[in-house]
């Protein structure tokens, strides 16, 4: 079994593939990036049966283990690892009853799990009752399944404390479970730009808010989600590395620090690239699920597609983003008209006005043009307005996902891909 088709398909034919046909245009992240995803059947197959510095899992999981998947939020191709999933597990003897993938609100609502599936009424989560694990269908079989409410007292079972005393919750069902398989997928770039599959995502409320705000050290932080793994047993774990197009090139299993190690490394190298000499001009991608892009997304494609472009060159951001800039990134947009930027913004920010004072900056958005020319960026609607904006520009760049990409400037030009 294969992954599914690539939703961004659509860009490739409308936007890389004209681009990559011209002669002034390098798209050197497009070749690795439309290769076909692969088997993910029989990769994750393999990794199971050879994890790192792990029994295979046939050897750890038996016919009456209760077993908990959870899926970390945002994952690609959702549908296809939990099919492969069960499919292993079901080989090695465990029955699908005793199977129950446990996901975010988010991820539900990727996969299609209509909501009132699993909403609760106040009344019931004020008499004790948990949210409910119900019957839905990947594939050809029905899973049980729980989407997790962060709301709900009673959906979680206390771990441990943090450092500071913060009592350390995890949702009931992957507590229960007698294995808990978390299937993550790591972030381009350093160890503080990395997310946990289980914690805080399936924790309460209070956690979730706490970590948004970013309360803390970052070590005290990964400290905290170290304990809530450790204290659940979710000593092992799944990891897929996805590129550019959200293709999924490899997956690793094993003793949860190794295979995070791993797939962390796997991915950096992927998302790498190196170009050696500023280019005249540069087309950025954002290839999110459309309602998924956001103004952070912005900022970063903009800032990555700055690093290989000339000083004065224009900055074109091809995205799907549809939701109206914070009061701050209008702000920083804005800063273009002023005579200084305001230091009250985040250097981010700061950087992203310093770039849109210095250059022409375009962008392609589901927005009306008129919203996306107050912010005094150009409003862009097709490929040939690049291609005509192109024509006197000798050395032209496009940059998948530019908001992941990590620029290597003054190297021999690599994408990285193998």
């Amino acid at each position: 079994m294969t992954t599914e088709s690539n939703p961004n398909d659509s860009i490739v034919t409308e936007l890389l593939r004209p681009l990559a046909d011209k002669p002034n245009f390098s798209v050197p992240q497009l070749d690795i990036s439309i290769e076909p995803n692969i088997d993910l059947s029989s990769a994750l197959k393999a990794t199971l049966d050879a994890p790192e510095f792990y029994p295979p899992l046939s050897e750890s999981v038996f016919a009456g283990d209760t077993v908990a998947i959870a899926l970390q939020t945002d994952i690609p191709h959702a549908n296809y690892l939990i099919e492969s999933t069960v499919d292993y597990l079901i080989t090695t003897g465990i029955d699908i009853n005793d199977i129950t993938l446990v996901v975010t609100g988010r991820t539900a609502e990727n996969l299609g799990i209509p909501a009132a599936q699993y909403e609760m009424a106040e009344k019931d989560k004020s008499e004790g009752k948990r949210p409910p694990i119900f019957s839905f269908d990947f594939g050809f079989q029905s899973l049980n399944t729980q989407v997790h409410d962060p709301e709900n007292q009673t959906g979680h079972s206390y771990l441990a404390a943090n450092e500071e005393g913060d009592p350390v919750y995890v949702n009931r069902t992957l507590v229960d479970a007698d294995v808990v398989i978390p299937i993550g997928i790591p972030s381009p770039g350093e160890v503080n730009q990395q997310s946990d599959c289980i914690y805080p995502d399936f924790s309460t409320t209070s956690t979730l808010h706490r970590f948004a705000q970013g309360k803390g050290s970052f070590i005290s932080r990964w400290t905290e989600i170290e304990l809530a793994n450790e204290s659940l047993g979710a000593f092992f774990a799944v990891q897929v590395v996805c590129g550019p197009g959200d293709t999924i090139r490899q997956v690793f299993s094993g003793a949860k620090k190794d295979a995070l190690e791993s797939a962390r490394t796997a991915t950096n190298h992927l998302w790498s690239l190196a170009w050696p000499n500023p280019s005249n001009l540069c087309v950025a991608t954002i290839e999110a699920k459309p309602l998924d892009q956001s103004w952070d997304d912005f900022a970063q494609a903009l800032i990555a597609a700055s690093e290989v472009t000339q000083t004065e060159s224009p900055i074109i951001i091809w995205s799907e983003i549809s939701i109206a800039p914070d009061r701050n990134t209008r702000k920083a947009c804005m800063s273009q008209f002023e005579d200084n930027i305001s230091s009250k913004l985040t250097k981010t920010l700061q950087r992203v006005a310093g770039i849109i004072k210095d250059r022409p900056v375009f962008l392609r958005s589901a927005l009306p043009e008129q919203t996306v020319e107050e912010l005094g960026l150009g409003h862009l609607k097709s490929a040939d307005e690049i291609l005509r904006m192109a024509e006197s520009s000798e050395d032209c760049l496009v940059i998948r996902d530019a908001h992941k990409t990590q620029i290597k400037t003054g190297d021999a030009p690599s994408t990285e891909g193998g």
